[in-house]
């Protein structure tokens, strides 16, 4: 049977891979491994896959990465696994320090963080190891990035699935040379990186596996008996998944507004109060407090207990700066409205990537509502719906 090795970090990234790499082992198409980086290695064990981490490839002379490894980790507080992030810190800095010098690397570490790793040598070496026949990986930069050049190196075929607008990492996957194909989540995705040189047949809209639990007759049945239980079924129901705006943006310095959600906010609450067939829901972020909001019952607190896939079949629009849950809205077939202003947003082009129905400054929020709150939900993107299938159609071409 064919090896397929994923390589992914954490965060939304893991989550485009598990169901992929369950639905190969299902189908019986291929032997999966997860190369599971950093938080990556939790959500893989606890899917029940085959988990394999740097500290699995350490090899006699690699003390002296190690060392590097253990000085680096001193630095850094807690982590879920000390073995493991001083392998890969070692690793991934010796590879560094061998390229540049040790002065240039701390330089740059100093600097860039992790940002300023590129481990092809490393993920060379665990390639060989492992030898798939195939290698998945996600639009991370870092060892995900280098595991592909490392792939191209030795003839290894390669396949990355991007999760959204691939905006800063068109850089390297808009390279022709870039992994034999890349799955994007829409049209105008695949346009975008063909436009910046990627020829047609190398791009394919497959959607985004991690989305694939937004759709199905349970979550539209469960969003529609929600609503009925809410008594919504007359109202025109608004979301806002409540977020943070920092004061500077963390990679570039530019300034941002930490104000600007809560302005969001109050614009909304005085929208719905003065429009009687209207309701607002607040989801707070995980972890976040309460926001202060009205005593009023058509202004609702929809916290984490909500589950959100069918939260999002039950509300007709939502509103966000940058928050996922907009596009995943949008998925599910919620009208949605950006407030255009944060510092983010260049990251998060809803409306230039065929996603939002209007982006405006907050100004221009109310007439925005006027026109799209009252909107009737769109069908949900069919492309999502079997996003997983399509991926596995992409990757059975070289199994």
């Amino acid at each position: 049977m064919k090896k397929v090795l994923f390589v992914c970090y954490g965060s939304g990234h893991v989550r485009m891979v598990v169901p992929v790499a369950h639905a190969l082992q299902a189908a019986g198409l291929a032997q999966v491994q997860v190369l599971g980086l950093t938080t990556a290695a939790r959500v893989v064990r606890a899917a029940g896959l085959p988990l394999l981490q740097f500290k699995d490839f350490l090899l006699p002379g690699d003390e002296a990465a190690l060392a590097l490894g253990q000085e680096l980790l001193a630095d850094m507080g807690a982590v879920q696994d000390p073995a493991e992030s001083a392998a890969y810190l070692g690793l991934c800095f010796a590879e560094l320090q061998a390229e540049v010098g040790p002065q240039e690397a701390r330089a740059r570490y100093a600097r860039l963080g992790r940002q300023a790793f590129l481990p092809v040598n490393t993920l060379r070496r665990i390639l060989q190891v492992v030898q798939p026949d195939l290698l998945v990986v996600t639009n991370s930069p870092r060892a995900e990035r280098a595991a592909v050049l490392a792939a191209a190196s030795i003839g290894l075929p390669s396949v990355c699935i991007v999760d959204l607008f691939a905006i800063d990492e068109v850089r390297w996957i808009g390279a022709p040379d870039y992994a034999q194909r890349v799955c994007v989540l829409n049209e105008e995705v695949k346009q975008f990186l063909i436009s910046a040189g990627r020829k047609p047949e190398q791009v394919v809209v497959t959607g985004n596996p991690a989305f694939d639990v937004l759709q199905g007759p349970h979550p539209v049945r469960a969003g529609r008996e929600l609503r009925h239980s809410q008594g919504w079924d007359d109202k025109r129901v608004l979301l806002w998944p409540s977020q943070t705006e920092p004061a500077v943006h963390p990679f570039d310095g530019r300034p941002g507004d930490p104000s600007l959600p809560e302005q969001v906010l109050a614009q909304l609450v005085a929208w719905v109060q003065d429009h009687a067939d209207a309701v607002l829901c607040v989801r707070p972020r995980a972890g976040e407090p309460m926001p202060a909001l009205p005593s009023d019952p058509r202004i609702v607190v929809t916290g984490q207990d909500w589950p959100l896939p069918e939260l999002l079949h039950a509300v007709n629009t939502v509103v966000t700066l940058s928050s996922t849950v907009g596009l995943e809205g949008h998925l599910c077939g919620t009208r949605l409205i950006q407030v255009l202003g944060s510092v983010f947003e260049d990251a998060m082009p809803l409306a230039r990537f065929g996603v939002a129905d209007a982006a405006v400054p907050l100004p221009g929020l109310h007439q925005a509502l006027d026109t799209w709150a009252g909107a009737p939900r769109r069908p949900a993107s069919g492309a999502h719906q079997a996003a997983t299938a399509l991926v596995i159609d992409v990757l059975a071409e070289f199994l």
